[in-house]
């Protein structure tokens, strides 16, 4: 503050002005009458008219007030004015001027509301402080759970009583009990961890104890040990079902009728919307709990070998299955609220088993029933139709439709099993009686042609009958050996030793008949677990078919050996017999491996397939490649693991 009077300045030693404008209880400001010079303002006066301590400071008073400025000192007389705002309104006031200057040079102009614009004004502040209040219990209808629900119950009696302790509390077990809830950023103070229905006055209405009140409760009690002034007890209960609970206490701010109206209210709306988020939650997991189920037996329907078909209560198509789609060629989609009859059309009608239905009777379609699909295929079928009661009333029907056809090729195949099953064992019977004769026609053959010239005509007959005796006993010993199950001794076997120890075998041969042969192994050693004489048998078996191809011509015979492909789980080699004879004729490719299936005129059609029987009992597999000028048979066997049986 600027004072060049020196006068002025000795009057005004003993004056600390911002204490005493800011002590005020009205809006003021300092003037110097003298330099028509406002000074200093207090907080009050800046609220009242929007303008800052220094957009007034130093400016004339006329550029806050209007009219006449008379700025005597009038002690506790009131007069009349008016300020003018910073927006260019027109605020009327009361003033006093009181001078703090001997020579009153110097004043303090005070300005107050006029009587009615006071209560107005006063009545407004009541009506938005109303409104905040209000506004903080709107809050609470804002959560969107049970336990928003209470913390926000909570901040709004935090910011009505500004209590020192607070807690909340949900219903816990047993019955009657209750367990508080962690609210970060707020004191529990004393208030325990669990309370039961015991260590309160009521459950049922809003309580304050106030000391020195004697208590009534344990919990009264311990707010009187601790040296607090009060307690409040806030339940929050809905029908007599405790939903939660509030406890507030301090040693200050003692809540008063308003605050105890306005805590009414809220444990009203608190426990309203706790029961009804309680509903709602309640429905949501009873909602979840359905779709479970709804979802459970799409799962189970949706993987049913059966049709499932869902009918309304006036026969119209609601769902189908995939299973039922397949069946009938159509999507649900399309035949969706389509009356039954146009999509299950039969050579019967099915309306006898709806009518048993709708009568909550469940019912079978007879055994001759067909229906068609939609290309106008038919396939045999059997429909059961259950009723879905609700109540006493049927509410749909559901039928199950089962495709009788793949049943009926199931039979047919299991009979041609059962035929071949017994065909084996007549085979194997007439094989083992068969043997003798053969025996003793060979025996008798034997002895003819010990008594017969070289040059005898019939020795070219018997020569040709002991040949013929040689093949039979051949095939009746494959027979017996594919008849009779056979029991496997499994052992670690080498492979690079097994396969070229028979090819060395077989090299005189080979060598005659100009067949060249070759072996390669990767790895050097590849361990398998085998039944090495069973294993053996089969690798025979391709080299001697191999040699018979190549016998007329030569040509090459290869073994190798390798890992088999990496993405074939567990572990396998893969080994290939290959030759370059004529390859087999594509007529008999796909039956190679079946018995009596055989290219050759002296064969007897058992050697593949009592080797595909002992690879599979390897748990490997055999197949075969054929081309004019060559043939690959591809042995898959599991490899051993770490040299480990």
């Amino acid at each position: 503050m600027d004072f060049s009077d020196s006068a002025l300045q000795n009057d005004l030693k003993v004056l600390d002005k911002s204490q005493l404008l800011d002590a005020l209880s009205e809006a003021a400001l300092v003037y110097n009458r003298a330099k028509d010079k406002i000074l200093e303002i207090n907080q009050k006066l800046a609220e009242l008219t929007g303008y800052q301590e220094k957009e007034l400071t130093g400016a004339s008073l006329s550029f806050l007030m209007t009219g006449e400025q008379d700025t005597n000192p009038t002690g506790l007389t009131m007069r009349k004015s008016q300020l003018r705002g910073m927006g260019g309104e027109i605020i009327p006031v009361s003033l006093r001027v009181l001078s703090i200057s001997k020579t009153n040079q110097i004043v303090i102009l005070l300005f107050g509301m006029p009587a009615e614009e006071s209560e107005i004004r006063r009545s407004l502040l009541d009506q938005e402080h109303l409104f905040d209040q209000f506004s903080m219990l709107a809050e609470v209808g804002k959560a969107k759970t049970a336990r928003a629900c209470l913390e926000n119950t909570a901040r709004v009696v935090e910011q009505l009583i500004s209590p020192q302790a607070l807690a909340i509390y949900s219903p816990s077990q047993p019955a009657g009990s209750h367990k508080r809830l962690l609210m970060p950023g707020y004191n529990p103070g004393p208030f325990p961890e669990k309370l039961h229905d015991d260590n309160l006055e009521t459950t049922e209405e809003i309580q304050l104890w106030k000391s020195p009140k004697p208590p009534t409760c344990s919990l009264h009690t311990l707010a009187q040990d601790e040296g607090l002034r009060y307690l409040l007890s806030l339940p929050l209960a809905f029908n007599g079902t405790s939903l939660g609970l509030v406890l507030a206490a301090g040693l200050t701010s003692i809540p008063d009728d308003d605050n105890m109206r306005l805590l009414s209210m809220l444990a009203t709306l608190a426990s309203s919307m706790l029961y009804h988020l309680g509903n709602f939650e309640s429905a949501k997991r009873s909602l979840e709990k359905i779709r479970q189920a709804v979802q459970i037996q799409h799962t189970v329907t949706d993987n049913l070998e059966e049709g499932v078909i869902t009918l309304t209560r006036d026969l119209k198509i609601a769902e189908m299955n995939p299973s039922a789609e397949i069946m009938l060629g159509y999507a649900s989609k399309e035949v969706f609220l389509q009356d039954a009859d146009m999509v299950l059309i039969g050579n019967e009608s099915l309306a006898p088993l709806y009518k048993s239905a709708l009568e909550s009777v469940s019912t079978m379609a007879t055994s001759n029933l067909t229906l068609n699909t939609r290309n106008g295929k038919t396939f045999p079928a059997q429909v059961l139709c259950l009723p879905v009661i609700l109540g006493e009333r049927v509410t749909s029907i559901v039928l199950l439709i089962r495709d009788l056809s793949q049943t009926e090729q199931i039979v047919a195949q299991s009979r041609h099993l059962e035929q071949k099953a017994y065909l084996g064992e007549v085979s194997a019977v007439f094989a083992h009686e068969v043997k003798n004769p053969i025996n003793s026609i060979s025996t008798g053959l034997q002895y003819i042609g010990f008594n017969l010239k070289p040059d005898d005509p019939l020795m070219t007959w018997v020569t040709r009958l002991q040949n013929d005796c040689v093949r039979l006993t051949h095939l009746m010993n494959s027979t017996l050996t594919f008849s009779k199950p056979r029991e496997y001794h499994f052992a670690l076997a080498d492979l690079s030793e097994l396969i070229p120890s028979i090819l060395e075998r077989w090299a005189p041969r080979l060598t005659r008949l100009n067949i060249r042969y070759n072996f390669a192994s990767n790895p050097a050693h590849p361990w398998v677990r085998a039944d090495v004489p069973a294993l053996e048998e089969v690798f025979v078996n391709l080299i001697s078919n191999a040699t018979q191809a190549m016998e007329n011509t030569g040509g090459t015979l290869a073994v190798s050996i390798n890992p088999a492909d990496p993405s074939v789980q567990p572990p396998q080699y893969e080994i290939i017999v290959a030759d370059s004879g004529p390859g087999i004729p594509k007529e008999f490719l796909a039956h190679i491996f079946e018995p009596f299936v055989t290219t050759k005129n002296s064969g007897t059609g058992l050697g593949l397939a009592i080797s595909k029987r002992i690879i599979t009992a390897h748990k490997g597999n055999i197949y075969v490649e054929s081309f004019p000028g060559g043939t690959m048979f591809h042995i898959l066997l599991e490899k051993a693991q770490n040299g480990a049986l």
